[in-house]
């Protein structure tokens, strides 16, 4: 009875933010992590304590594949140069400022700030898809914001496994762990959503057409980790296959059920994440270590800025130009969420500094989430950017 009472408090007060913010005009994960905060703050929610693997299996992953069903091939392709140099060089880049910082301005020990930086460099894909479809970007922005977040995803947990080894790889060793990690995932579900995808096309049963993409969502995940890959790319990798693939082997009805269904299941993940993200978050930590916090949040920005204008100027030389006011919405679109607080939860105990990295994480994904989250439309109206089209 106390997991229902719990189940019905929780879909009461999502309902509840959901309308409140409507009201206000706020968007709606913001909410949720104003009220998350002021839960955990004054203990008025019950005690809860979430694992990475819970994350990533029952909130993260479902919201991906979601995600991944709504990435169009055609403006991937288009922008696959930018999105590619964003994902690898700019997250690299990101990792090795925001570390450097912690390594010599705090002195936290070398393999503390490597992992910093590899945790503080994930764009979370979840936040960015959510503020994507709550701030109505142009669609062709949006695919870039979205798809570049989700590989960088991958390239955040390689360089935090490099990181968190016992001994620390060669440079050959750590590329090919990054390249199978990325492309053994990819190739994994995308073959596992074209095998789902043909089955599907002889079927005309909406509800066993919904009941497939929720096997391949799974399945896509437990192939890539058989070989090593990554199991978030592979979903991601799986979810842009099926959507694009929806048209010619679903049926009309099995396409709105799915666009449905999979509309509460994103709709349920995101309040109960956003919910985790801001009850996780205590307040005392983040002004004791104000300080340390200012230097991650400084460093964070620096390098997405650079990583943003730098490459996106390469790119528009030899492949698609990147119009400048899209380039400001992609440097203040790089949100930190759910992704840094799950490596942040998978961190050692013994590790030296854990406290340190934990707060300075935290207090990075609230300044991202609520300054950044709060003013992008009004960025939006400044750049005179149109709506989704």
């Amino acid at each position: 009875m106390d997991s229902l009472h719990m189940a019905l408090t929780f879909l009461l007060a999502a309902a509840g933010i959901s309308l409140a913010a409507a009201y206000v005009r706020v968007p709606y994960t913001i909410a949720l992590v104003v009220v998350g905060l002021a839960l955990g703050h004054w203990h008025l929610g019950p005690s809860v304590t979430v694992t990475p693997e819970a994350l990533f299996l029952a909130l993260i992953v479902p919201l991906l594949f979601d995600g991944g069903l709504h990435l169009p091939l055609r403006d991937l392709r288009t922008y696959a140069g930018l999105i590619g140099s964003l994902a690898v060089i700019g997250t690299v880049l990101a990792a090795v400022v925001i570390g450097g910082a912690a390594l010599f301005i705090w002195h936290l020990p070398v393999r503390t700030a490597l992992l910093l930086g590899a945790i503080a460099s994930a764009i979370d894909p979840v936040s960015v898809i959510a503020l994507v479809r709550e701030a109505a970007l142009d669609r062709r922005l949006g695919t870039i914001l979205e798809a570049e977040a989700v590989f960088n995803d991958g390239v955040a947990i390689v360089l935090f496994s490099v990181a968190s080894a016992p001994h620390l790889p060669g440079l050959g060793s750590a590329v090919w762990q990054f390249i199978w990690l990325l492309g053994g995932g990819a190739v994994a579900g995308g073959l596992v959503a074209l095998g789902v995808s043909l089955g599907l096309s002889r079927i005309r049963e909406p509800l066993v057409e919904l009941l497939g993409s929720l096997v391949l969502a799974i399945a896509a995940f437990l192939a890539a980790d058989a070989i090593g890959g990554s199991g978030v790319i592979a979903v991601v990798a799986a979810g842009i296959v099926l959507g694009n693939c929806a048209p010619r082997v679903l049926s009309t009805t099995g396409q709105e059920t799915l666009r449905t269904v999979w509309e509460v299941i994103t709709y349920l993940a995101n309040s109960a994440l956003f919910l985790v993200i801001g009850m996780a978050i205590l307040w005392q930590p983040l002004i004791d270590l104000a300080g340390v916090i200012a230097v991650v949040v400084l460093a964070a920005f620096a390098a997405r800025a650079a990583g943003v204008y730098g490459l996106a100027t390469i790119c528009g030389r030899f492949l698609t130009p990147i119009p400048r006011a899209w380039q400001h919405v992609l440097v203040w679109g790089g949100l930190r969420g759910g992704v840094a607080i799950a490596l942040v939860l998978a961190l050692p105990r013994s590790l030296p500094g854990r406290d340190t990295v934990t707060a300075a994480v935290y207090g990075l994904v609230v300044f991202t989430l609520l300054a950044q989250g709060l003013t992008t439309r009004p960025l939006l109206r400044r750049f005179g950017l149109p709506e989704a089209l």
